[in-house]
């Protein structure tokens, strides 16, 4: 801790984080919002990084005016909750957080992804140039459990049995909306919208890609329920657009589902996988419980935790 931190409680409700920290540290409102931005502040014991963020009357906060660099708190932030579940010569299973892209996108390189977090860590366990390959990719702001290819042969062996089908995955969802059905296999193909690129279910019969999703309520609760979804085939965002297709939209899914107050994200986690190990074919399978957030919105609408 820098000994120029400072610590207080909020004494008004509703305040921004911004105007909290400007009016009790006497700095300019740009170089509170930079402060902020790099993860300088603490509210409650966690970092806040939104500097529009309201406060709660007794709200703890402690603020260091000389934080980190910005990209070394953005680095901190998405990777928090990372952790390697597997490691060999041949493969990597991590546990992804929320909001960590697989890979960069093609507008930035340079964006931190769990790929680039995964090579930065083999190369200060001493690897010069660790080589990763993408077998499957989980959106941006979905959590849970993916597979990394480390030779070009284990990519291969791994791309058969997702191509075969005989990669488990197994997804947790939590959607709004009413249905008859409790379980189900939805065989829609999906295309993407050249003006929004966002996917869609294919409006004939000869467009799109094929794709297959296993799905089954595990618990309901009112309008709301906990949902089993299992891929047969991997298309981009194919849960979220499947599930909308059928009246069960997912929670915090601005894009494709509903928004929610309990969750800012798609309510979407990647629970487990297995398969078998592309050199040795031994059989392995992973299983890593939802995060926080998640856990959080199922307590909101009284749905017990998986």
């Amino acid at each position: 801790m820098n000994q120029n931190t400072r610590n207080w409680q909020a004494q008004q409700a509703g305040r921004a984080l911004q105007a909290e920290v400007h009016s009790q540290m006497d700095l300019p409102h740009r170089r509170v919002k930079d402060i902020i931005r790099r993860g300088g502040v603490k509210v409650s014991g966690h970092v806040v990084m939104d500097p529009g963020f309201r406060l709660q009357v007794g709200d703890s906060i402690e603020a260091d005016p000389e934080p980190m660099k910005l990209r070394t708190a953005q680095r901190k932030l998405l990777s928090r909750g990372l952790e390697v579940l597997h490691q060999d010569r041949h493969v990597i299973v991590v546990n992804k957080p929320a909001g960590l892209l697989t890979v960069p996108t093609d507008e930035d390189e340079n964006e931190i992804c769990l790929l680039g977090e995964i090579s930065r860590k083999l190369r200060k366990e001493g690897e010069k140039r660790p080589a990763l390959f993408v077998v499957q990719r989980l959106d941006r702001f979905t959590s849970g459990v993916i597979t990394i290819a480390r030779t070009p042969d284990a990519r291969e062996g791994l791309r058969r049995q997702l191509k075969s089908r005989k990669m488990g995955r197994r997804y947790l969802a939590i959607s709004q909306g009413t249905s008859s059905s409790y379980e189900g296999t939805i065989t829609r193909s999906l295309s993407e919208d050249p003006r929004t690129m966002k996917m869609r279910i294919s409006r004939r019969e000869d467009e799109g890609i094929e794709a297959i999703t296993r799905w089954k309520k595990l618990h309901v609760q009112g309008n709301h329920q906990l949902i089993e979804a299992r891929l047969e085939t991997g298309r981009r965002n194919q849960i979220r657009v499947h599930l909308t297709s059928i009246g069960l939209p997912i929670i915090g899914d601005t894009r494709y589902g509903v928004s929610s107050p309990w969750i800012d994200r798609p309510a979407l986690h990647a629970e487990s996988i297995s398969f078998h190990h592309p050199v040795s074919q031994q059989e392995y399978s992973f299983q890593v419980k939802p995060p926080e957030d998640f856990l959080r919105a199922l307590e909101a609408i009284s749905i017990p935790a998986p």
